[in-house]
């Protein structure tokens, strides 16, 4: 038999650089230029002068991560999390929380200046607690063959190995004094190895839990997790790959100042940080100056979020959503809360309106909450029901920069902005800006 000779992959160590910080990006990334190329450097603040591993390097851009540190910034603060410097979950903790809102406030002001000649009225960024705001969690579950016991947390950065974790500095009370007996929870589970993820919604009415497992469940854990809902009180839920089913509690609801309550699926979209949630909702009802008068339309509905409390306020309400479930939560919602000048519709938004039944209507004012990937394929559709307002919610910049410019075409010119500090010691940016007719 021939032998064939294999010749051993050569190692080749991280490639590092050296970098002087400039500024900051509203990801939370050190901007710093070398031989013309860009260069966004995590855990690198302004005034630093770093050494970092290259993690990703491009023909225009590179991505690093700051090891070391020849000149450190008098402004970096020591994070709360002793888990920081590993997990994947925040990106800026190092940052003072004041240093984060304005370097988002400035990405996203600046960029949405250069559309218009007109001046923008660019509202105060609207804030909450920065810490403890999340009440949405997802937790993975692996077998530790070492240990002989389930690790629970996060990934880690910039890796897919998992971090287990005991607490976490940005999720609300009620979901960190639940992981700890998670974590004793599951040494008396009997199949830890079919085990998935774990997510945790702290609702209005207490903690929803759903557990992934594959496989069949065994009676014996079952059983432990039944008893374990009672014994916390909490909404429990399991997922299979035959779909979802409640084992404990009532569904999960969360209510506005309003009176209105939104009862919400375990795994259905909410936004996390409830007390900014609230203002959004407020501050839509302001900015569109809402009449007894008006038609008002709220694309990528969901399931009522923001439709439920405008119809309080106007003549008729029409939420337009693609999932079909989220539709039928919707007008669920809308009869549970009585308000019945308000209609909801399944459809699919990078369609044309033309033919549709609920397009015919007259809508003075519009409100749209897309996705990250934004709403250009909607809105040549959506110019022609000629609207005097229309309220974007977005949760990315760089779509939502697209979009204005498409709207400006139209004929809007942008009115006013915000940034929504949604998602403090991360790189997500939500804000919502006010279009109206020239």
């Amino acid at each position: 038999m021939a032998l064939r000779y294999i010749p051993q992959k050569k190692f080749n160590p991280p490639q590092k650089i050296t970098a002087k910080i400039i500024e900051l990006d509203y990801q939370g990334l050190g901007v710093a230029k070398i031989n013309g190329k860009t260069w966004f450097i995590e855990n690198a603040l302004p005034q630093e002068k770093v050494e970092a591993f290259v993690i990703e390097e491009k023909r225009q851009y590179g991505r690093a991560m700051a090891k070391k540190w020849l000149e450190k910034s008098p402004h970096r603060v020591l994070s709360p999390c002793s888990y920081y410097e590993c997990c994947g979950g925040c990106q800026a903790q190092h940052i003072p929380i004041e240093m984060q809102r304005d370097a988002k406030q400035s990405a996203l002001f600046k960029r949405l200046a250069k559309l218009q000649q007109e001046p923008i009225d660019f509202q105060p960024m609207i804030c909450s607690e920065p810490w403890q705001y999340r009440r949405r969690v997802r937790l993975s579950l692996k077998f530790n063959p070492k240990t002989k016991r389930i690790d629970m947390g996060f990934r880690q950065k910039n890796s897919h190995d998992l971090l287990p974790v005991k607490r976490c500095e940005v999720v609300e009370p009620a979901i960190n004094n639940l992981l700890l007996k998670l974590t004793a929870l599951f040494v008396g589970y009997s199949m830890p190895k079919q085990l998935g993820h774990i997510e945790l919604v702290t609702a209005d009415n207490g903690v929803a839990m759903l557990l992934r497992y594959v496989g069949n469940l065994a009676e014996i854990d079952r059983t432990l997790l039944i008893n374990f809902a009672k014994q916390e009180n909490i909404m429990l839920f399991l997922q299979s790959d035959e779909g979802v089913e409640q084992l404990y509690g009532e569904p999960p609801y969360y209510q506005f100042s309003e009176g209105i309550t939104l009862h919400f699926d375990i795994q259905d979209f909410i936004q996390v940080n409830r007390r900014l949630n609230e203002a959004m909702v407020q501050i839509a009802l302001d900015w569109l100056e809402l009449q007894p008068t008006d038609h008002v339309l709220d694309l990528f509905c969901g399931m009522g979020n923001f439709t439920l409390p405008l119809a309080t306020r106007v003549k008729s309400a029409v939420g337009i959503e693609g999932v079909f479930e989220m539709t039928k939560k919707a007008k669920q919602n809308a009869q549970r809360n009585k308000i019945n000048n308000i209609e909801f519709f399944q459809a699919n938004l990078d369609q044309s309106f033309v033919g549709q039944v609920w397009a015919n209507q007259p809508f003075n004012k519009i409100l749209l909450d897309p996705p990250r990937s934004g709403a250009a394929f909607a809105l040549n559709a959506l110019s022609e029901l000629k609207a005097e307002k229309i309220l974007y919610v977005s949760c990315n910049p760089a779509t939502l920069v697209r979009d204005a410019e498409i709207l400006r075409g139209f004929g809007y010119k942008i009115e006013k902005s915000a940034v929504v500090d949604m998602f403090p010691h991360t790189g997500h940016l939500e804000s919502m800006t006010l279009f109206s007719t020239k």
